[in-house]
C-alpha cells in the first residue's frame, strides 16, 4: 500500500515526521509487531500512528504527539464523553479520570444542562393534555432535530409517570443531546437524507397522534409536522436536558439501547448524517409472547457484553490484538469502567454465544479464523434463513411492511456507498425476515451468528464481506420471491446469497498455520 503524501512526509524536515511515517509505512506492509520491533518502539504505539494514518490520512502524522489541551476543549470533551466512553455505564467520576480532570470540573461542563430553558417551559406548557414520545432524531450538517409524536390523552386515562431518577434515562438523553456537539464535523448533507427520515417518521407515528420537531438550529421541516421549537445556541439545546426528564417514558428501554448505541457508532467516525427512527410497532403484537421471545435479551449483562465485543474488535482494528492474543478481565474492566465480576459475567455470556474462549487466569482468548468457523457459521445461516424464508412465504400484511420498510433503508444506505452502514442494513433485513416468520427462536440465532461474522471481519481485517450492489440486488430478488409466494425460488436466492459471501470470506483466508497459543495482551500483567 503506497500513499505519495505518506512517501514524502517519510523524507519530510522534520526528524519527527520522518520517523512517524516511516513506521505507519512499515505497520501497513509488515504487520504492527515486525514494524514495532524494526523501529524500536512499542506495539501499541506503532498501532497508534498506523491508527492515525488510517482515520485522518497523512496530515495527522504532522501534528505534534503530545499538546494540552484547552479548557474549552476540555469542556467540550466532558460534554461528549456519553459518545465516547467505552462503555455506556460511565459516570462523572470515571469521566473525569478518562480527561485527567477534577470530578468538578465535569460538573461545572454539565451545569448548563442543569439550568433548564424558557423554552422547556414553552414545550411542558404546548404539551399539556398529550403524551409525548420519541420517534426519531436526524443529526446533519445544519441542524440536529428530535421528532416527537404527541398522543391525545383522555380523561380516563393517566399519563405515564416521569423517570428522572432512572440513571440509564439520565445516559441516553444526555448521549442525544450531545450528537449536536459533533454536527460541525459533517460535511453537506444531501437534501434525500432529511426527505427519507421523515417518511419513516410519518410512517413510525401512531395514526391519532401529531408530530413536532424539536430542533437545535434552522432546518427544514415538513409542512405537516410542527415545530415545536428552534434553539438559539447550543447552550439553549443542552439546557433541554431537565425538559426531556420531565417528560416521563419517551422511549421503550430497547429502542432508547438502540439509539444510543447507534449514536455512539456513528460518532466514532461521522461522516455522514445520522438517522434513527424508532420502528414501527404493529398493531396487537407489541405485548404478545411471540414478539418477546423472538428479541435478543437486552438486559444489562447483554449491553456489557456487547461493550466487551466492541472493545475487543476495537483493539484488533488498532493492531494492540490479534487472533490468540489473550484479553484479562482486569484489562477490560479497566477500558470499560466496571468491576471485574461484571466483565466475568458478560465473558460468560459471550463463551456460550462461541465468540470467545475463556482460559485460566481470568481471561478469554481472541479467536483465531480458521476453514472450519467460517464453513460452520455460513452453514448454519443457511440452513436457519431457508427455515425462515419458507416460513415468511405466509407473512401478514403488517409484517410484509416491516420487512419492506427495512429492504427501503437498505437501498437508502447502498446510495451513500458506505459500505459498513449498508452491510448493517443487510443484517437488519434478514433480522427482519426472521422475525416476520413468526419462528419466535431462530432471530436470536441469527443475531448471534451475525456477532460471529463481525468479529471475523475484525480478526481478518476485511471491509463487510458482501459488494453494496450485489447486497440491494440480491435482497430486492429474495423480497419478491417471497412476496410473490414462491418459495423454492427464494431459498435458492438465499442460498445463493449465502454460498457467495462465505466464497468470498474463505477466499481471505492465510495458508493454514500453527494456532497460537495465546500470548499476553500489551500492557496487561496476568
Amino acid at each position: 500500500m503506497s500513499d505519495p503524501q505518506l512517501e514524502d512526509l517519510s523524507r519530510d524536515a522534520d526528524e519527527a515526521v520522518r520517523l512517524r511515517a516511516r513506521l505507519v509505512r512499515d505497520v501497513l506492509s509488515l504487520g504492527p509487531t515486525r514494524a514495532a520491533r524494526e523501529h524500536g518502539v512499542t506495539r501499541q504505539t506503532a498501532a497508534k500512528w498506523a491508527q492515525r494514518y488510517r482515520t485522518g490520512g497523512a496530515a495527522q502524522l504532522s501534528r505534534p504527539a503530545h499538546r494540552r489541551r484547552s479548557t474549552q476543549e476540555l469542556r467540550r470533551a466532558a460534554l461528549t464523553a456519553p459518545l465516547w466512553m467505552p462503555t455506556t455505564k460511565w459516570s462523572s467520576r470515571s469521566i473525569a479520570e478518562a480527561l485527567g480532570v477534577s470530578q468538578s470540573f465535569v460538573a461545572r461542563a454539565w451545569e448548563e444542562m442543569r439550568s433548564g430553558t424558557p423554552l422547556g417551559d414553552d414545550l411542558t406548557a404546548a404539551m399539556i393534555g398529550r403524551q409525548p414520545a420519541i420517534l426519531g432524531l436526524l443529526v446533519t450538517s445544519e441542524a440536529a432535530v428530535v421528532a416527537f409524536q404527541l398522543t391525545p390523552v383522555t380523561r380516563q386515562e393517566t399519563p405515564d409517570p416521569p423517570t428522572r431518577g432512572d440513571p440509564a434515562v439520565h445516559r441516553s438523553l444526555r448521549t442525544l443531546l450531545a450528537a449536536d456537539l459533533v454536527r460541525p464535523e459533517l460535511p453537506a448533507t444531501p437534501a434525500a437524507a432529511p426527505r427519507a427520515f421523515w417518511e419513516e417518521v410519518r410512517n413510525a407515528a401512531d395514526p391519532d397522534a401529531t408530530v413536532m420537531a424539536l430542533a437545535s438550529d434552522a432546518a427544514p421541516v415538513p409542512a405537516e409536522v410542527s415545530v415545536g421549537g428552534v434553539c438559539r445556541d447550543a447552550h439553549e439545546w443542552l439546557s433541554l436536558f431537565p425538559f426531556l426528564l420531565d417528560r416521563g417514558p419517551l422511549l421503550s428501554p430497547a429502542a432508547a439501547l438502540q439509539l444510543e448505541a447507534g449514536l455512539r457508532t456513528w460518532a466514532r467516525t461521522p461522516r455522514h448524517a445520522f438517522t434513527w427512527v424508532r420502528p414501527p410497532t404493529p398493531a396487537g403484537s407489541s405485548r404478545g409472547p411471540a414478539m418477546r421471545a423472538a428479541v435478543r435479551h437486552l438486559g444489562p449483562e447483554r449491553a456489557l457484553a456487547d461493550e466487551v465485543v466492541l472493545t475487543i474488535r476495537q483493539g484488533i482494528a488498532e493492531g494492540r490484538l490479534a487472533g490468540g492474543d489473550r484479553v484479562t478481565e482486569r484489562y477490560l474492566s479497566g477500558r470499560l469502567r466496571t468491576t471485574r465480576a461484571q466483565v466475568r459475567t458478560a465473558m460468560r455470556l459471550l463463551e456460550r454465544d462461541g465468540l470467545l474462549t475463556i482460559t485460566t487466569g481470568h481471561a478469554a482468548v481472541v479467536p483465531v479464523l480458521t476453514t472450519n468457523d467460517v464453513v460452520e457459521t455460513y452453514a448454519a445461516r443457511r440452513a436457519l434463513g431457508a427455515l425462515v424464508i419458507r416460513a415468511a412465504v405466509r407473512w401478514s400484511p403488517q409484517k410484509r411492511q416491516s420487512v419492506a420498510e427495512s429492504l427501503d433503508a437498505l437501498e437508502r444506505c447502498a446510495v451513500t456507498g458506505n459500505v459498513h452502514r449498508t452491510g448493517d442494513a443487510d443484517i437488519a433485513f434478514q433480522d427482519a425476515l426472521a422475525h416476520a416468520s413468526g419462528l419466535v427462536r431462530i432471530a436470536p440465532m441469527l443475531e448471534v451468528l451475525a456477532d460471529h461474522l463481525r468479529m471475523f471481519i475484525a480478526v481478518m481485517g476485511l471491509d463487510y464481506a458482501y459488494p453494496i450492489d450485489a447486497m440491494v440486488r440480491d435482497d430486492r430478488a429474495l423480497f419478491e420471491a417471497i412476496d410473490s409466494g414462491d418459495a423454492d425460488a427464494a431459498v435458492h436466492r438465499w442460498r445463493i446469497k449465502i454460498d457467495d459471501a462465505a466464497a468470498y470470506m474463505l477466499g481471505q483466508l492465510p495458508a493454514p498455520g500453527p494456532r497460537p497459543t495465546g500470548g499476553k495482551l500489551p500492557g496487561s500483567r496476568t
